[in-house]
This record gives structure tokens, sequence and C-alpha cells, in this order.
């Protein structure tokens, strides 16, 4: 009796598991945003630019917004943020340097 109550301690922890933790769709290294990239993304309610300042982030890109001409307008709290990727549109690509 003992052991099947373990079993099925071990079995429904392992559903719940499964159910809690959905796959993320992980984004494609062509899909990440690199250095000098611009890119848009949305943050409480407001549309945003930035240029990446940062691409060493293993799940993120860290984000100057002061790109903006409305930057001062928008009253944001911080020049610079952090985006997951995924969350953000590129809009357009950093010219590579040879």
């Amino acid at each position: 009796m003992k052991d099947s109550i373990i079993d099925a301690a071990f079995t429904k922890k392992n559903e719940e598991e499964s159910v809690e933790q959905p796959e993320k769709p992980e984004v494609s290294e062509e899909n990440k945003a690199k250095l000098g990239d611009v890119v848009t993304f949305q943050r409480d309610g407001k549309d945003l630019k930035g240029v990446v300042t940062s691409d060493k982030l293993e799940n993120s890109v860290v984000v100057d917004m002061t790109i903006m001409e409305d930057f001062k307008e928008k009253d944001l709290d911080f020049e610079k943020t952090v985006v997951r990727h995924g969350k953000y549109t590129i809009q357009e690509r950093a010219e590579e340097s040879e």
C-alpha cells in the first residue's frame, strides 16, 4: 500500500508539472535583435521604440528609448529597458561592420 501511495503521488506531481509548464516557443537566432538594431515594443499600453545597446543577455536585449522624438512627452521612468525576445519587432537592422 505504501508503494502505491508513493507512486500515485509521483504520478500526480508529474501530471501537474506537465500542465503548469507549457513549452515556450524559442525565438530563432535570426529573429533575435542584435546590437544597433531598432526595435518596437509595447509597455504599459504605450508603443515604444528604441535601439539595442546590449544583446548579451540570454533571453532579452537592452534597449535605449531616447531615439524616440517624443521620448520626454511619454514621461518614462528610464532611458533604457530590458525587452524579452519575442516581445519586440525588429524595425531596422544595424549595418554589419566588416
